[in-house]
C-alpha cells in the first residue's frame, strides 16, 4: 500500500519533466514494475546554470574597451580539412553590448576581410553566415557580433561545424556532440540570461 502511494506521488512528478513530441512509443520499466510510455523523441527538461558557463572579468585593469565582460571557456580545435592547422574560438559579451564570437586561426599570414567570412553549419545542414566586424587583417583574427536574431536562427539545430573563409583557403572546424550541446547552451544563455557585471 505504502509503495503504491509513493509511486502515485513520485511518478507524476517525474513525468512532468517529459514533453511528448511524436507518437512513436517505447516502453520503460520502472523499479515498481509499472510501465511508462514515452515517445521516442521525448525531450528531457534540463537546467543549465548560465553563471557556471561564463566567467566575469570586472577588474578595471582588464576591461575590454573600457567595459567589464563575461566570457566562456575557449574551444581549441584542429581544422578538419587541414590537420596541421588549429584555431580557437570563444563566446563573450561586454556590458551593454551584443554578444560576440572571437576566433583566432594560428596559421601564419592568414588574411580575413571584413565581410561574411564565418559560416555555421548545423546538424540539419542549415548554413548561416555572420560578418567579421574586426578590421581586415592577416593575423587570423575574426570577431563577429551575434544578435538575438542570429541566435534564434542557430537554435534551429546544433552547430556541428564552423567554417572560416579566408583569402587563401577555408578552414572548417567540427564539433563533437558534447561541444555542440555546450555551444548551444552558451548561445541560449547569452540570449536569455541577464548577467550581473558587478
Amino acid at each position: 500500500m505504502f509503495k503504491r502511494i509513493i509511486s502515485n506521488i513520485i511518478l507524476p512528478i517525474l513525468l512532468i519533466n517529459f514533453i511528448h513530441l511524436h507518437s512513436q512509443e517505447q516502453i520503460l520499466d520502472t523499479s515498481d514494475h509499472e510501465l511508462i510510455t514515452i515517445s521516442e523523441d521525448t525531450l528531457v527538461t534540463r537546467v543549465v546554470d548560465c553563471n557556471s558557463l561564463f566567467t566575469l572579468n570586472n577588474r578595471k585593469i582588464d576591461y575590454l574597451k573600457n567595459r567589464p565582460y563575461i566570457y566562456a571557456e575557449p574551444y581549441y580545435e584542429r581544422a578538419y580539412n587541414d590537420k596541421k592547422e588549429y584555431g580557437v574560438f570563444q563566446l563573450g559579451k561586454r556590458k551593454g553590448t551584443k554578444p560576440f564570437l572571437y576566433i583566432k586561426l594560428f596559421k601564419f599570414n592568414t588574411c580575413l576581410k571584413q565581410d561574411e567570412v564565418l559560416e555555421f553549419i548545423l546538424d540539419n545542414d542549415y548554413r548561416y553566415r555572420i560578418n567579421n566586424i574586426y578590421k581586415p587583417n592577416c593575423d587570423g583574427i575574426f570577431i563577429g557580433e551575434i544578435t538575438h536574431k542570429d541566435i534564434k536562427k542557430l537554435e534551429q539545430g546544433y552547430v556541428k561545424s564552423l567554417k572560416v573563409l579566408t583569402f587563401d583557403e577555408d578552414f572548417e572546424f567540427h564539433l563533437t556532440d558534447e561541444k555542440s550541446e555546450k555551444f548551444r547552451d552558451e548561445l541560449q544563455c547569452l540570449r536569455y540570461q541577464n548577467f550581473k557585471y558587478k
